[in-house]
């Protein structure tokens, strides 16, 4: 049967407990603090809101699913466990491609994701080399006043500019990032994923409250929730006859939640079986929605208090905020609070998304255990060195073009929608665009028709024949229609 997954050379989540704080820690990243809250205001407030909550609803939620009960129905790595239910079923190993291109999507997604966590870390040390200066020239009292107390406006926007015409200064942050995720993720899941999320996510939801009271108390509590959740309904109109809402909607609930990217097979593989998957499922999607809109309250009653543009997208993270920070008081403090919480995210969504491609070096589940935890360092490191060097090529592709390299005059796709477009761009269309709704789609077809109803029902285990019906439904049916219309909008097909 292809249930087999508790052998002696599969590691295990230890509960699951530690099972949900690592699948919330996957889908909570830096996607979570600015693109959700920036994406919602700009697509039509409320009405983006409830369109992202009906894409998670009957669309990530039971793809999420789905990915669960193969990862850990079928156990080894994401491309053995989707061949073996394959052959489980008489159908053709060949269903595993899905599952590698998944694998490449993740892998391809922290190539640049850790560029961008590179430019956290920069700005932590920036934030609390400031703060202890401060401290240093007008004793603790400094704790009260604004972050970057000594630089103008101009000086404090110009931070992130400065990064990227200063390369070697991000690929220095980028590697302090990578040896992070790199070390983690080559202990293990319980000797190195589990003990860093059990760490991690508290501290993250903590940090997060506390932003958030301070913000409403502190800030245009008012303007922010109309920013956040009022419909405008002349984007509205706009967005739903073109078709964006829905896109961009979809687009984010796979992003954010880590969908088609071969993540939560293979978190789902380490699953113990007395663990409900449905229930596992709802609780990580709600959390990941529940993150994403906290997100925005604790960030645009900053913005609008200090009255700066919301509207910034990446510059709303290394931009605005620190303008507002430096304006608030106790802003030093708390601008230190906000970038440790956002490396936090950071670093529990890179070990997810590195964990793929080093489950897939482990080998199948019929590994010894010491052999696979030397494959898992081996893979680990070597995964590690190459995800740098891919890494670099998106930090020159970065540089400004005043300061002209191979990197930012290359486009490696010049045509269609790549047109024009240097690395970066790139790789991020391609995985956001194609690779994750190819794979999301894919996967619902494998889990709708190809696994049999059986074996489906029983290891869902859903309580309620209606619930599994209607779980059935909508993979079978609504998931592959709608990723396959975004997917043949990206195309240029319609």
């Amino acid at each position: 049967m292809a249930g087999v997954t508790q052998t002696s050379g599969q590691d295990h989540w230890s509960s699951r407990a530690a099972f949900i704080l690592a699948a919330i820690g996957s889908a909570v990243g830096l996607g979570n603090l600015w693109r959700f809250p920036y994406v919602a205001g700009e697509s039509g407030g409320g009405a983006f809101v409830l369109a992202y909550i009906l894409c998670i609803v009957l669309i990530g939620l039971p793809v999420l699913t789905a990915e669960l009960m193969i990862g850990r129905r079928g156990g080894g790595s994401a491309i053995a466990a989707v061949a073996r239910l394959a052959k489980t079923e008489g159908s053709p190993a060949l269903w595993s491609a899905f599952s590698a291109i998944g694998i490449m999507a993740s892998f391809l997604i922290l190539s640049f994701y850790c560029m961008i966590a590179g430019w956290v870390l920069y700005y932590v040390v920036a934030i609390f080399g400031d703060l202890f200066a401060a401290i240093g020239s007008e004793g603790l009292g400094a704790i009260s006043g604004g972050a970057f107390a000594n630089s103008s406006p101009a000086e404090i926007e110009a931070r992130l500019s400065g990064l990227l015409a200063s390369p070697m200064q991000a690929v220095f942050y980028q590697g302090i990032f990578v040896v992070l995720t790199v070390g983690i993720v080559s202990r293990g899941i319980s000797g190195g994923i589990e003990k860093a999320v059990t760490l991690l996510m508290p501290a993250f939801f903590v940090m997060l409250l506390i932003l958030v009271c301070v913000s409403l108390v502190q800030g245009d509590a008012g303007r922010a929730v109309d920013y956040l959740f009022r419909p405008d309904f002349a984007k509205l109109g706009a967005s739903l006859s073109d078709g964006s809402l829905l896109g961009s909607a979809l687009g984010q609930a796979f992003f954010s939640i880590g969908l088609g990217s071969a993540l939560m097979i293979t978190y789902g593989m380490y699953m113990n079986k007395d663990t409900d998957i449905p229930g596992a499922a709802a609780m990580v999607a709600t959390a990941d929605t529940a993150v994403a809109i906290i997100a925005g309250l604790a960030i645009f009653p900053i913005v609008f208090q200090y009255g700066l543009a919301p509207s910034a997208g990446p510059g709303l993270m290394f931009g605005t905020l620190p303008l507002a920070f430096q304006q608030m008081p106790f802003g030093a403090v708390f601008g230190a609070v906000f970038f440790m919480m956002a490396l936090f995210a950071a670093l529990t969504s890179s070990i997810s998304l590195l964990e793929p491609a080093v489950a897939w070096r482990d080998g199948d589940i019929d590994i010894p255990v010491e052999e696979k935890k030397k494959r898992r360092l081996r893979g680990s490191i070597g995964l590690g060195v190459l995800l740098f060097g891919i890494g670099v090529m998106h930090i020159y592709s970065q540089v400004p073009v005043d300061q002209p390299n191979f990197f930012n005059q290359w486009v490696p796709l010049d045509f269609g929608q790549f047109s024009g477009q240097t690395f970066f761009d790139f790789v991020d269309t391609l995985t956001a665009q194609y690779m994750l709704p190819i794979v999301g789609f894919l996967t619902s077809i494998f889990a709708g028709w190809v696994i049999s109803k059986t074996a489906s029902r029983e290891e869902l285990g859903f309580k309620r024949e209606s619930r599994y019906k209607a779980w059935l439904f909508l993979v079978r049916f609504l998931c592959p229609a709608a990723v396959g219309l975004i997917l043949l909008k990206s195309l240029g097909l319609f």
